[in-house]
């Protein structure tokens, strides 16, 4: 005996409320069982409106329980094909129009889920008979179909589709859709093939012999079938065949099938807390607790269509009891039915990362590192003030001084003669530093290249005015800007498109005329190039000696 009612909204709206739809099978007594037993399963007049009237009677007592469903499937040996032909076979075109479909049976180990999805080869289950039809709609319209399997053991997703044990990660998208990353997809193009790859799969899943099944499935299969059309997945449908909740006192479970009795369980259980937030509209839906309940997130409360099977062993009383409530309260679940968002080639707003990162960063007050590495990145930054600070100027002295102890004995000895130049009064600050005003030190990497022509490029003025040098600058390199920053104002000069130097800056008087200071810029060179290199050598760093000393 069978009933049904008719489904309550349309497949193909744009945007539709779809109740989740609850059938009952109740599938046959097997040959070792009592073939004379009494069902405690019974339907009680035809179908209406509301749904179908269930009833379960307890055969060792007087208790009864009545419980409202959408259809009901009796022992017959071809039920499943009803099942299909009724509540199936309405969702398959809707996957072609751009939405999502959800089949899941559920019930009690022994209650023949595991039948009901996949069938036998002269009774095929709703697993087979979906991707037929898929597949025969895909010839007429040009679409192509691909297939996916994966199973949720002991809470994790393993890839059955592939040879080596392949775990697969759960993710969510910016449309809060569930996506499986890592998770494999087969073409398929006809039955044949399907065969193929499904029975590779079956044979991977994890099954077991325990004291109710002789062929116990310990992990929760799931069957992808996706439309693909001009390379996007238009829809997709779930067929889950979802592992029975077991009583450990019958079944007789020890070591790992004990371990595997308690994950299914724990997951079977998140699944009615997460039926009951639903039922009840609290704030928070418990969808995290297992990796079963985020796979059914859009299937319960979700966007797309739901059907639930509900499995019934008519001989077991309490394990139907379960099944049947479970079931009536997961009838009550209304689905925001929507397609699926479409895949644009490039974002419409472009995302600045650097921007999101350094709000991050300074969030977290790290921008203070940033800052420094910035520093050694990026060219010397300029401000606008008239000279540099004597922070900075100590820095460069250090760094100078750290590159002068790689010295020889003869150039130290040179450097303590250059001291005693100056005789035993210390010379006026404004004789040395407008020397060092037209003095540039070149790049501490190039200092074991230069030879004695090289020399000419440090200029210095023994007059009171000071000169322009000549624009023969190296360019600094990446340490000497990282050790050398500079807080305040200098000029910024680029010369042949090399990269800006700094210049320091002191009060300047009137320049004299060109002539005058070809003059002077001669004799300079003359006097500065007559002295030998390591006198020239200890005179620069008498300079910096004095900087890093002497007051502004």
């Amino acid at each position: 005996m069978d009933t049904k009612t008719p489904m309550k909204t349309k497949f193909f709206d744009s945007s539709s409320i779809s109740m989740v739809r609850v059938v009952l099978r109740v599938r046959p007594f097997l040959l070792r069982e009592n073939l004379d037993a009494r069902s405690c399963v019974s339907l009680n007049g035809d179908a209406g409106d509301d749904g179908v009237a269930v009833y379960l009677k307890d055969p060792d007592s007087c208790r009864n329980e009545c419980y409202q469903l959408d259809a009901f499937y009796g022992r017959d040996d071809d039920n499943v094909k009803q099942i299909f032909d009724r509540e199936v076979n309405p969702l398959i075109p809707g996957i072609f129009q751009g939405f999502n479909a959800t089949v899941l049976a559920y019930g009690a180990t022994g209650s023949g889920k595991t039948f009901t999805m996949q069938g036998t080869d002269d009774l095929p289950g709703l697993m087979p008979l979906t991707m037929s039809t898929i597949l025969s709609i895909c010839e007429k319209s040009g679409t192509k179909a691909e297939i996916s399997y994966y199973e949720v053991y002991m809470d994790r997703c393993w890839d059955l589709l592939e040879v080596k044990a392949n775990e697969i990660a759960v993710w969510d998208d910016k449309y809060g859709q569930v996506h499986l990353k890592g998770l494999s997809s087969i073409p398929v193009n006809s039955m044949s093939e399907f065969r193929e790859a499904y029975s590779c799969g079956v044979q991977r899943r994890k099954v077991a012999h325990t004291g109710l099944n002789g062929v116990s499935s310990r992990s929760h299969g799931v069957l992808v079938i996706s439309v693909i059309s001009e390379g996007v997945v238009t829809g997709k449908i779930n067929l889950i065949d979802l592992a029975g909740n077991e009583d450990n006192r019958r079944t007789c479970n020890e070591g790992i099938r004990l371990q595997e009795s308690a994950k299914i369980n724990q997951s079977l259980f998140a699944l009615s807390n997460v039926v009951y937030a639903l039922n009840n509209n609290l704030p928070r839906v418990p969808y995290r607790e297992s990796k079963l309940t985020r796979i059914l997130q859009d299937s319960l409360g979700g966007t797309s269509r739901a059907l639930m099977v509900a499995c019934l062993n008519p001989g077991e009383y309490h394990e139907s009891l379960h099944t049947v409530s479970l079931a009536a309260r997961s009838r009550h679940i209304s689905n925001k039915v929507s397609s699926n968002p479409k895949v644009e080639d490039t974002p419409k707003v472009k995302i600045d990362m650097e921007a999101k990162l350094q709000a991050w960063l300074e969030s977290k007050g790290k921008t203070k590192s940033v800052h420094r590495m910035m520093a050694i990145r990026s060219p010397l930054m300029v401000t606008n003030q008239t000279s540099i600070s004597q922070t900075s100027v100590k820095k460069l002295g250090c760094h100078r001084s750290a590159n002068a102890k790689l010295a020889g004995k003869g150039q130290r000895d040179a450097f303590v003669a250059a001291r005693n130049l100056f005789g035993g009064e210390p010379p006026a600050a404004s004789h040395l530093w407008e020397p060092i005003q037209n003095l540039h030190l070149a790049s501490p990497t190039k200092e074991n290249e230069r030879d004695t022509s090289a020399e000419e490029n440090v200029l210095v003025s023994d007059s009171d005015n000071p000169l322009e040098p000549e624009k023969k600058y190296t360019e600094l390199s990446p340490l000497r800007e990282a050790l050398s920053p500079i807080d305040s104002n200098a000029k910024q000069n680029s010369v042949d498109g090399c990269s800006p130097i700094l210049k320091p800056m002191t009060p300047k008087t009137p320049l004299l005329s060109a002539n005058t200071e070809n003059m002077h810029m001669e004799g300079t060179c003359q006097k500065f190039n007559a002295w030998s290199t390591n006198l020239k050598t200890s005179l620069i760093k008498e300079y910096i000696h004095f900087l890093n000393t002497a007051n502004r």
